[in-house]
């Protein structure tokens, strides 16, 4: 992190991230208009699917990416570099920097998110009946007033976009599964359907851009020329990308 920047390296904010910021906010004001008649469903939704979404809600919390991160980053530290050659040091090199970078997406993420929560302050819905679907008590503490961001879905959109820049060739596919985890915290109605956009949003763009601080640096990544999304440092698949 302490690296100067490489000359002429890309910016760490794009250009095209100011209309997908753009689109992001629009697409939470517009989920916003749902979000009583969402949370009112899935109190009276008792079925297979909200059943099932209910039962795995909590593998958005973050000690289930946080630990095995920083086990194997505090492993592939303490391993003899010097007899693992040539190409066993290049993959420790880069399961050291993947580990390290995943385990600051998911924490660093989930830390400015609960401070977006303290400072918008907005009620749970478990308070919908006595405040409606937006009341907010800024600089709150306390859970009743910690609803947007989920932080669960800050978690996932961060393991999202770990997923998309490790696999870019299934980036669809993690991005279906990533939207659907974070729904299931409408389905457990722990959070509105625009703290879970919110949420993925934020996690998503801050992991890719603190990719791309990387990659400005030359450090665990390296940036694709007209792509948003840089490339893993030591990966051939990935380059090929």
């Amino acid at each position: 992190m302490h690296r100067p920047r490489a000359r002429g390296a890309e910016p760490v904010w794009p250009r095209a991230f100011d209309r997908l910021l753009l689109l992001g906010l629009l697409l939470v004001a517009a989920l916003s208009l749902f979000d009583a008649a969402a949370t009112r469903h899935a109190r009276a939704d008792d079925g297979l699917l909200f059943s099932a979404m209910r039962a795995i809600t909590d593998i958005g919390q973050s000690h289930w990416y946080l630990v095995p991160a920083a086990l194997l980053f505090v492993g592939a530290a303490y391993v003899d570099w010097r007899a693992a050659g040539f190409r066993g040091r290049r993959r420790l090199v880069l399961l050291l920097g993947q580990a390290g970078f995943a385990f600051a997406a998911v924490a660093l993420s989930g830390l400015f998110a609960n401070l977006v929560k303290i400072v918008v302050g907005r009620a749970r819905p478990q308070m919908l009946d006595a405040f409606g679907a937006h009341h907010f008590e800024p600089f709150s503490l306390g859970y009743a007033f910690a609803s947007f961001p989920s932080g669960h879905a800050t978690t996932v959109g961060a393991v999202t976009a770990l997923l998309v820049l490790w696999f870019p060739r299934y980036a669809a596919l993690w991005a279906i599964v990533g939207v659907f985890l974070a729904a299931t915290r409408v389905a457990a109605t722990a959070h509105y359907l625009s703290d879970i956009a919110g949420g993925f949003l934020f996690g998503l763009g801050f992991t890719i851009l603190a990719a791309r601080f990387l990659a400005r640096r030359g450090a665990a990544f390296r940036f694709a020329r007209g792509k948003i999304l840089p490339v893993v440092v030591g990966r051939r698949t990935a380059s090929r990308k």
